[in-house]
């Protein structure tokens, strides 16, 4: 059930009298109910304030609404906020422009207050149930970009930072490294130990990557047995001696009953170099020093 107490509700009408009298039937809604009747103010109180539909008279001095409806939708901070034309002005051309300019619904004064609420409850209501829509997407795109176990960002969601990071630094040149983690010989230490066992083992490993880390380094699980760790502002010197350092913590994590070992391949990104390839000289490192024994860096 949508609670009107909860929605704000701007009306911008340079008659103070238009103004209260729409106030009038709307506060007894409950809705709460601010106005303007200086339409620049207004629009610079819609780009400084949050509101979830905007009641707009059209034939204002300085700015008329038609102008300032098209400000509002042309900014991405603003666009989405309904707007709701009530004006005098009757006439086709100016009905047809004003949906034009993004209006979602067009009432003529004088308006019946009963109708007027009616509308207004409708589109409060399409607010409510768009917002509580994005809340659910929200939520299901953590859900399916989180590993499960480590709560951790999964492997969708690290090629989707990565390629961000590596866009970032095309824009504005830095450093950046990638540290490529595996697990040594996972299938094996679950046949000896079972799934449960070892899958703590990796959580607290997970654990251990965050806590010795600066807090700039993004930590993913990108598969079971694999981790990467995005280090921005970092060169491959320094991302090695950063790699060196939690190959000791691994061996030596008192924390665990499980003794792991990992092997890890660390690349820095070549400026222009595409993202694919960045990935797979970094994979190709971690393949030569699991290759090679396990427990040790390339």
């Amino acid at each position: 059930m949508v609670n009107n107490s909860e929605f704000k509700i701007l009306v911008v009408d340079d008659e103070i009298f238009n103004v209260e009298v729409v106030q009038g039937f709307l506060e007894d809604e409950e809705y709460q109910v601010y106005y303007e009747t200086h339409p620049k103010q207004a629009l610079a109180r819609i780009f400084k304030e949050s509101f979830d539909l905007i009641l707009l008279d059209i034939n204002m001095p300085e700015l008329n609404g038609l102008e300032l409806a098209k400000r509002v939708k042309n900014d991405p901070q603003t666009k989405d906020i309904p707007i709701m034309f009530l004006s005098a002005m009757n006439d086709t051309e100016t009905i047809t422009q004003a949906f034009n300019e993004g209006g979602v619904d067009y009432i003529t004064k004088p308006f019946n207050g009963l109708e007027l609420l009616a509308r207004v409850k409708t589109h409060i209501e399409l607010r409510h149930y768009i917002k509580e829509l994005e809340k659910k997407q929200e939520k299901l795109a953590q859900i399916i970009s989180t590993d499960p176990l480590t709560s951790l960002p999964n492997r969708l969601r690290f090629l989707s930072m990565i390629k961000q990071e590596t866009k970032k630094i095309t824009e504005s040149p830095s450093r950046l490294s990638l540290m490529h983690l595996r697990v040594d010989k996972l299938d094996k230490l679950n046949s000896i130990y079972g799934f449960r066992a070892v899958d703590k083992a990796v959580l607290l490993l997970s654990q251990l990557l965050r806590k010795s880390l600066d807090q700039k380094y993004t930590v993913c699980r990108v598969y079971g047995s694999e981790f990467t760790v995005i280090m921005p502002d970092t060169s491959l010197e320094s991302a090695k001696a950063i790699a060196k350092k939690l190959l000791l913590l691994i061996k030596e994590n008192e924390n665990s009953n499980i003794k792991l070992t990992c092997s890890i391949g660390v690349e820095e990104y070549l400026l222009g170099e595409e993202c694919d390839k960045f990935l797979f000289r970094v994979n190709k490192l971690l393949h030569e020093a699991s290759e090679n024994g396990g427990d040790q860096l390339q």
